[in-house]
């Protein structure tokens, strides 16, 4: 009875996989066959990375009793660090500026009338 199920159900299965898959579009079965390959993918590298990050991957014999000390750490302060610039040189007040800082404005900017081009008017 059980295994009669499970042939049930997976040629129903099959069945609804061939309906649905001849009417789609190539693409659409593209993107349904990449999506498969990419978890297929990606089930050995996430078993993998659980079996690596647990606790006891490579160990076999239980851990034997860690030294306890009872005086607390102590943190070492570490000494400032204090960083100075040399000054810079400044112009005295009253002379004048290098000219290239400040470019001669011309009288009035010369602004011409813009152009519009109306795309489909008649």
């Amino acid at each position: 009875m059980k295994n009669g199920l499970i042939v049930a159900g997976a040629a129903f299965a099959v069945a609804l996989a061939y309906v649905v898959g001849s009417r789609m579009s190539n693409e659409a079965i593209a993107v349904i066959v990449g999506a498969i390959c990419g978890i297929s993918a990606s089930i050995p590298v996430s078993i993998a990375l659980v079996i690596a990050s647990s606790n006891h991957w490579g160990r076999r014999e239980e851990p034997s009793e860690s030294y306890y000390d009872p005086s607390p750490r102590r943190y070492v302060p570490q000494p400032p660090v204090i960083i100075m610039s040399s000054p810079q040189p400044q112009m005295p007040s009253g002379y004048p500026q290098n000219p290239y800082y400040f470019p001669a404005q011309s009288a009035q900017p010369s602004v011409e009338p813009r152009e519009f081009k109306i795309i489909g008017g008649e």
